[in-house]
Formats: structure tokens, sequence, C-alpha cells
């Protein structure tokens, strides 16, 4: 059965094989084992994939939770000290008063507890002084506890890098071995099976209302695969920080790989914010996002074809330090235009 995709307001109809689990296990009974094979490393990298999102995303709320916290502190901390000076005055002028003995107390190398608490300038001290002096050990109390939280954050910050860290090593392992597998699969298994799951990523979409563009727009005619033999996952929609939310496709694989331009058109590079270095493909009718590069193979302007190398694999941006990869959208109407799920179109075009 022919399903028809129709993309509302483009007017593209892309047509696709509708294929069934059991259409899959019929093509790939001859070689059972590289596909039950192949199957458990798709399982693990789905799943070590995932786990990266989650640590990825605890971090920055780790991080956003420490910058909170240390904006009150350094608040607290020039409350403190403005109140310390007007402490220090009214000592000051409690002593020009005749209120203390010791014009030495003022001067001396003792701490500013010494002189507020001391007998002398408690038994001296009018109501408000003493009500500043109150309010100035409320904020020191505050002081310390965000100190303490700053303490604890820094802690679980580290702990929970080294578990990313960790987490990365498993997902680049997990992905080598998912790309291995697939490639031991024959014929028509492996044509059968990449069918099966760009659809299944589609319906997946579509059922759980991702938003406008969820479901994509599934094959596109001519379409060449932005980074042939890399890993990915479904994760649009997955969240990110900020409030945001993922609108591509992480397609992951060696740093310095090469990327190609999925269709013929013009170019324009970017180099800076959460995208680092970043190329826009504007062609077909469609506009093609790249970024996280660590090179360009192409200048700003330049016309190119589909399949010409325009880029190389990294992890600029907000990626950095992370595993190298590509974030790839599709904008049908082109640059400016809403995303849609890039998944559909390019599991078909990447197996």
């Amino acid at each position: 059965m022919l399903l028809a995709l129709t993309v509302a307001g483009f007017g593209v109809a892309t047509p696709a094989l509708s294929v069934t689990k059991k259409q899959v296990e019929e093509a790939c009974a001859s070689s059972r084992a590289q596909y039950e094979e192949y199957a458990a490393a798709r399982a693990r990298f789905q799943e070590a994939a995932d786990a990266y999102e989650a640590v990825v995303l605890e971090i920055d709320l780790l991080q956003r939770k420490r910058d909170r916290v240390r904006a009150i502190a350094d608040n607290r901390a020039a409350d403190m000290e403005r109140m310390q000076a007007a402490l220090q005055d009214q000592a000051v002028e409690l002593y020009m008063q005749g209120g203390t003995s010791d014009p030495g107390l003022f001067f001396m190398s003792g701490s500013l507890d010494e002189l507020v608490t001391g007998r002398e300038f408690l038994s001296s001290a009018n109501e408000e002084s003493l009500r500043n002096l109150d309010e100035l050990e409320v904020v020191r109390a505050d002081l310390d506890r965000f100190q303490a939280d700053m303490v604890d954050l820094d802690a679980q910050l580290r702990d929970t890098e080294a578990e990313r860290l960790s987490i990365m090593e498993d997902q680049e392992e997990a992905a080598n071995a998912e790309r291995a597998a697939y490639d031991k699969l024959q014929g028509r298994c492996k044509e059968l099976t990449n069918k099966y799951e760009a659809e299944q990523a589609a319906a997946r979409a579509a059922a759980r209302g991702g938003g406008s563009g969820s479901a994509g727009v599934g094959a596109i005619g001519g379409f060449v695969c932005p980074f042939p033999g890399s890993s990915f996952i479904d994760s649009w929609g997955y969240p990110r920080s900020g409030g945001r939310r993922h609108q591509g496709v992480d397609m992951m694989g060696g740093y310095g790989a090469p990327l190609y331009a999925t269709v013929s058109g013009t170019v324009s590079l970017g180099n800076g914010g959460l995208g680092g270095k970043t190329v826009w493909l504007v062609g077909g009718g469609y506009g093609y996002y790249y970024a996280h590069l660590s090179e360009f193979a192409v200048s700003s302007g330049q016309s190119v074809s589909a399949g010409q190398v325009i880029g190389y694999n990294g992890s600029s941006g907000n990626a950095s330090g992370g595993a190298p990869h590509l974030h790839f959208e599709i904008h049908p109407g082109g640059r400016g235009a809403a995303a849609v799920n890039p998944y559909p179109t390019v599991a078909a075009a990447c197996r």
C-alpha cells in the first residue's frame, strides 16, 4: 500500500512503501542472527542516546540553579557590605558623641564583629543601630546558606559532568556497534528495515502530537544524505536548555568527517551562538541547516551541487565538550520558514 504524505501549503506529495514488522522479519529470515544483532545494537544506541540527552539537560538545570544561587549570594554579600559600613559609621558617631571610652576601638585591626557586638557599642547603641545589627545577622546567615548551597551544587555538577563523559563514551561505542551491525544486513532486509524505521518514526511523531511539522515530510526526491555512516535517533521535540525544544536530528559520527550538500543550491555560512559553525543551504524550495561544524569547505554565497562536500563534522557552539555530531534541520519553504522533523527524510536517505 502506498501512503501519500502531503505537506500542506507546499504541494509536495511523497509516496512511501508501508512496511510491517512481519515483512521486515520475513525479509531478514535468512540473516536472522545479523538482524538480531542489529536490533540489539540499535536498542542500545537509543538507550545511550536518551541517557545522554537526559544528563545534558540535568547539567543545564544544575548550572541555571547555581547561577540563580550565585546571583542571590552576590546580592546578599553586597547587602552585608553596605550594612557593615552603616554600622561602622554608627559606631564612630557614638564615639564622637562620647558614647564609648576607647577611640582606638575604631582603628584597631579587630573584626567588625568585635566592634558592633562589644559591650561598649551595645550599651550605647540606639534602637535603630540594634535593629540594623539584627538585620545584618539575618543577611549573614542567608549568605552562609547560599554559599553552602553553591558548594553543594558545584559538587553535583562535577559528579554529573563525570557521568556525562561516561555516558558519552557509551553512546559513541553504541553508535559504532549500531553502524557495524547495520552494515552486515543484506539486500531486502536492509531496505525494509530502513523503510520500516523511517515510517515508524513518522507514525510516532504524529501520534505524540509534537506540534506542527512533527511528522516531517518523508522522502524528498533527489535528497542526498548529509552525513553518510552516521548514527541518529528521532529526537524531535526533546527538551533543550532554556526551555527550548529540539527541532532537528543529531547525526553522530567521527570528528572531521565530511558533510554533504543534500541538494543543489546556495550556501550561507555562520559562526557563533548555539550552533557554532553553521551552514544554511537553500535549494529546491527547502532550507537545510547544518550546525556544530569543525570547518567549512565552501564560501558564503557559493552555489553548490547535491553531494558536494560543504563542511566537516565537529562540536562547535554549545556542543563544545560533547560528542561530535551534525545538528541537521529541514525547513520547507526555505530559510526563515518553520522547521519540520527531519528524521523520516534522513532515515530514508542515510541507510
